[in-house]
């Protein structure tokens, strides 16, 4: 307690002798007064001008005190100041007693000390003296900080944390805020994310991403040649090297035809301090095995092969008990557990070093990171190393700059993930599929097992051996990818009132992926003519270069309780993207994978894009005694990806201008007199607002007719119309009217936020048909409509303040609800294909619907099967049996056909969020954050595999269930080799309830305190995440997102789930 009092006695000095300088509020004899000596003559003119100005305000002086809301005791050197005007400022005594005069126009104070957390106050009538709670530095600070005039939220200080990316972070603090769904387990491959809902069908749903004010393309419309993977940008930023994260849900028209699907603004560190300060993150985590299907073993499978092949006379070699060829039996009499070749338990390393200091001229921030995480998958680890500079120069009196240059080189081995479509190439899913009576090494001729591994099975499935090892070289299978950026942002201070700044950045954006498909262990393979493949090598490589300009000027001023801020400026994007793309067969061997001259099947691609745009943009913002807000935006945009003659803008020259206009307002109503007798409410704001913001992610040939190189018979090349372009092509308009609450009730112990919302998205993008004579189906058009709302709360409680003891709880909650209004050709139902399933998209209602049959059961019995006499297809397809699924006959014409489909799922959750809870006792520390979601369905690709019965995979334990005999009850139906009557088909059996209730993470750790000369303290911490999940869902993990486009949500394709880790940390501070 010592060490508190002299740190906050230090921080008072400190800021007393800086706001005797000044303001000359305070008389502290013997304070450093070096400020004055060294600012010069212009700097005590300024001073002296800001003095003038307060003394002519009429004043007003209160009294009041401040005391711990734990124990009662005073609380010395707190710093007391007006909201809004820290002009008039002061600090409290030893008996924590204070005085401070205050302008007649104030209504509230802020109140801030080192150890505890910030306070906002409201002024009671003239001449009572006020009592003003403090609680721990360990509690949040509700809404004191900052009075939100728009609808956004802002998270920091994610040290200590054991994630290798931002998205894991903001999914378990920003719950429901936004939508974070993890793309897989595998390391750093991140999230998407939605806010609001959905804005967009074919525009992508992924909000914009601004880095210390750069806008940041985050590539989410390319691909990699590994199945199952992304290339995730986010995974080039260290968490260690970011300050805070910030939401914009509303009020994104600053950003003009980028802001409609949300911003989140990400600021990395910056110096706080002159004094040099370092500081060392360390971590080790292990990561246990995900939840895996159960599969068959040996004697179960055999069962199911005999029952697959149905009347089939002759005995397959891998059935054969009775073979006398030793080598044969050795082969097919195993019970191999495949997956233990395919998984394991996984080791992560994170190590991190931050350096900030400085001196009156410039500061600076330096960090150096670098990480390592194996996989649960084998040979998918994944590998950073960071670099980051950001710092402050003052050149002269009015002229500073910020100077910010990151570097990061990522690097990952991968093979393909999850379940596809075609030739299986996947480890995972072989692992689950594979026979296990199978070998993964060849056996001699005596049955004794070799060191060889064994080639492709019978039934044409690669050895998920081979594609492991054979696999495995820098110039095999490994993706690496670089990340440099620069930015510059000089800033002149024209006068007390006017700045002009310019940001300029650079940023370099470079990926190289490297693919093989060895010939041993794998099945040759043929495509579209092509001659026969044994092995296969391909190549990529990927470059985008982000050049912007953003010239600003800044006014501000203060008459009385009047501030008005207003700035405007001129934003200017270039990007260029570039990639080359090579694919060859059957190299020399599998220990020589580069792309030579003489291997066959070759084939070149590749893209070039340069798009650009162009905005002008104004704001302007004005309170009155941080009790009224009023904020005015307007941006005009224009971006080479619209159409010449697109509608529904401004009309320049040969450029269109979309017109993005915003509107916000925002009410303290406790800050009213009326209110000073209401009892128990502590703050209470009201805001509402409307703005309108676009989404130009379209492609960038959009809106032009071209060509492209085809070939003919893999022999002739040639070129084809590709696409007919549309002149009228614009972005997508989103237009959100908003309305939110946030209050503090019962002296400050419980903190509610509450905000609706409801957006209408037109001009939205979507395929419309083309007349058949050109060759091509559809063009890109504007005609599609969409409506959006929704709602979010979220609570924080301070459940117990006492002298050693914090206890608080927070928890949130989202809901949001999408229905499309209006598609091309007079509204047309449009039918999404994916994995098996189909996805509508129908005027009326939600994005993403899954569509499909829906069914009763299993026939049990002939009897039972008969008296439905239903045909599969038509009047004179086959009858179904006892074992088949009773299909719904939904217009009751006896078939089962295309007619019978219906809406068998909705991936869109009634409502999703998290809560969590922090206890801190003396120096300990114990978080534990959860994630949930409910009533979102989720169509089970992987399972609708390893349970189909139609072919020799292997197949899951529940299919020992199936119907076998005449009576039996069940819902698995009967198996059959090619599934003739289609009981695998895409129905109900494959959606499941994706409800779920996630442990995400439980930590707990030590501060160790030092005040020594060259260690200020040590945090030991320990944490386990993804501890539990409470679900009905069959799948490894309900928490999943296989694209960032909407249409795809609630789809689970067997990417690698999450499981259990365990880490340990220790924090240095120098």
């Amino acid at each position: 307690m010592k060490n508190k009092n002299l740190y906050s006695i230090c921080f008072c000095m400190a800021l007393a002798g800086s706001l005797q300088t000044v303001y000359g509020q305070v008389d502290a004899e013997g304070m450093i007064d070096s400020t004055l000596s060294a600012a010069g003559r212009e700097t005590d003119s300024l001073q002296i001008v800001v003095q003038r100005e307060m003394n002519k305000l009429p004043t007003v002086v209160y009294k009041g005190t401040l005391v711990d809301a734990a124990t009662g005791g005073p609380v010395q050197g707190g710093i007391i100041q007006v909201a809004g005007d820290e002009r008039f400022s002061s600090i409290s005594d030893e008996q924590g007693a204070f005085e401070i005069k205050v302008p007649l126009y104030a209504n509230q104070l802020l109140v801030r000390t080192p150890t505890y957390a910030l306070a906002r106050v409201h002024l009671v009538g003239k001449g009572k003296e006020l009592v003003v709670r403090m609680y721990s530095e360990y509690f949040s600070d509700g809404y004191a900080n900052e009075v939100r005039v728009t609808n956004k939220s802002s998270v920091g200080d994610f040290s200590p944390n054991s994630s290798l990316t931002i998205e894991d972070e903001m999914a378990k603090k920003l719950g429901a805020d936004l939508r974070v769904l993890l793309r897989s387990g595998n390391p750093a491959q991140g999230a998407n994310m939605f806010i609001g809902g959905y804005n967009s069908l074919n525009g992508g749903g992924q909000p914009l991403f601004v880095v210390d004010g750069v806008i940041l393309d985050t590539q989410n419309g390319r691909s990699l040649m590994h199945e199952g993977y992304v290339n995730n940008v986010l995974s080039a930023i260290s968490v260690n090297d970011i300050e805070k994260v910030t939401v914009l849900k509303n009020a994104t028209a600053l950003y003009g035809a980028k802001g409609a699907n949300g911003v989140v603004m990400i600021e990395t560190k910056r110096a706080k301090s002159m004094a040099t300060r370092i500081d060392v993150d360390i971590y080790g985590a292990v990561e246990l095995l995900p939840k895996l299907p159960s599969m068959m073993n040996a004697g179960q499978y055999r069962l199911y092969a005999t029952d697959v092949m149905g009347n089939v006379t002759e005995t397959p070699d891998f059935l054969d008990d009775f073979t006398t060829d030793k080598q044969k039996y050795a082969m097919y009499h195993n019970d191999t557990d495949w997956k233990d070749y395919i998984y394991h338990e996984a080791f992560t390393q994170n190590y991190g070093v931050n350096v900030q200091g400085g001196d009156d001229v410039a500061n600076y921030n330096l960090s150096i990171g670098y990480a390592n995480a194996q996989s649960t998958l084998k040979y998918n680890d994944f590998a950073r190393l960071n670099m980051r500079f950001n710092t402050d120069v003052k050149f002269m009196k009015n002229l500073d700059c910020s100077l910010d240059v990151a570097y990061s080189n990522t690097t990952r081995n991968l093979r393909d993930d999850g379940m596809g479509n075609g030739q299986v190439l996947s480890p995972g899913m072989l692992g689950l599929i594979k026979s296990p009576v199978l070998a993964a090494y060849n056996p001699d001729q005596y049955g004794r097992f070799t060191a060889s591994m064994a080639d492709y099975d019978c039934f044409n499935l690669s050895n998920p051996l081979s594609i492991l090892e054979n696999g495995d070289a820098s110039n095999k299978n490994r993706l690496e990818y670089t990340l440099f950026s620069l930015s510059a942002m000089p800033k002149w201070k024209i006068n007390r009132n006017l700045t002009l700044s310019e940001k300029v950045s650079y940023v370099l954006n470079n990926v190289t992926e490297r693919s093989f498909i060895p010939d041993e262990g794998v099945p040759t393979f043929t495509e579209s003519g092509d001659d026969m493949t044994a092995n296969r090598s391909r190549a990529y490589s990927s470059k985008q270069l982000s050049v912007a300009s953003d010239t600003r000027i800044d006014w501000s001023c203060r008459y009385g309780g009047h501030v008005i801020h207003l700035f405007g400026g001129f934003r200017y994007l270039s990007d260029s993207f570039n990639s080359d793309a090579i694919r060859a067969d059957n190299s020399a061997g599998d220990k020589l994978p580069n792309i030579t001259n003489e291997m066959k099947n070759r084939k070149v691609d590749g893209i070039i894009e340069e798009w650009k745009s162009t905005a002008v943009y104004v704001n302007a913002d004005w309170n009155y005694a941080d009790k009224y807000f009023l904020q005015g935006t307007l941006t005009a945009e224009t971006s080479t990806r619209f159409g010449k003659n697109a509608t529904g803008g401004m009309k320049l020259g040969d450029y269109v201008w979309g017109v993005f206009p915003s509107l916000q307002a925002a009410w303290v109503v406790s800050a009213e007199p009326f209110f000073q007798n209401v009892k128990g409410i502590d703050y209470l704001k009201l805001n509402v607002g409307i703005d309108q913001s676009g989404n130009d992610n379209i492609d960038c040939f959009a809106s032009r007719s071209y060509f492209a190189p085809s070939a003919f018979l893999n022999h002739t090349s040639g070129l084809a119309l590709a696409n007919i372009g549309n002149d009228k092509l614009k972005w997508e308009t989103v237009t959100r009217i908003s309305v939110g609450l946030d209050m503090s009730v019962w002296h400050d112990r419980l903190s509610l936020g509450f905000n609706y919302y409801k957006s209408y998205v037109n001009n939205m993008l979507a395929y419309k048909t083309l007349g058949g004579v050109s060759g091509l189906r559809n063009y890109w058009s504007n005609e599609g409509k969409m409506e959006n709302q929704g709602f979010d709360v979220a609570a924080v409680a301070k459940v117990m303040a006492l002298k050693d003891f914090s206890w608080e709880i927070s928890a949130s909650v989202g809901h949001y609800k999408n229905e499309v209004t209006a598609l091309p050709d007079n509204d047309k139902t449009i039918y999404t294909s994916v994995y098996g399933g189909e996805v509508m998209t129908k005027v009326g209602n939600p994005i993403g619907l899954f569509y499909g049959y829906k069914t009763q059961g299993v026939f049990a019995t002939s009897e039972e099967a008969a008296k439905t006499d239903l045909r599969n297809g038509s009047e004179n397809g086959s009858a179904f049996r006892a074992g088949d699924v009773h299909f719904s006959d939904l217009v009751a014409d006896g078939v089962i056909d295309n007619k019978d489909k219906d809406v068998i799922g909705n991936p869109n959750p009634d409502v999703f969020g998290n809560f969590g809870t922090s206890l801190h006792y003396k120096n300990w520390t114990l978080d534990a954050f959860f994630s949930y979601s409910l009533g979102n369905d989720i169509y089970n690709y992987q399972r609708a595999v390893l349970e189909s019965g139609n072919s020799y995979y292997n197949q899951t334990t529940a299919m020992l269930n199936r119907w076998t005999s005449e009576g039996q009850l069940t819902s698995i139906p009967r198996v059959e080799y090619g599934d003739r009557m289609g009981n695998a088909r895409f129905s109900d059996r494959w959606i499941e309830d994706g409800s779920y209730l996630k442990l995400k993470t439980l930590s707990l750790s030590y501060h160790f305190p030092f005040n020594l000369t060259f260690l200020q303290g040590i945090t030991v911490w320990g944490a386990a995440n993804n501890l539990f999940t409470c679900t009905k869902y069959l799948g490894s993990d309900p928490e999943l997102s296989i694209s960032g486009n909407p249409i795809y949500q609630g789809i689970d394709r067997g990417l690698l789930g999450h499981g259990r880790s365990f880490v340990l940390g220790v924090k240095i501070n120098l």
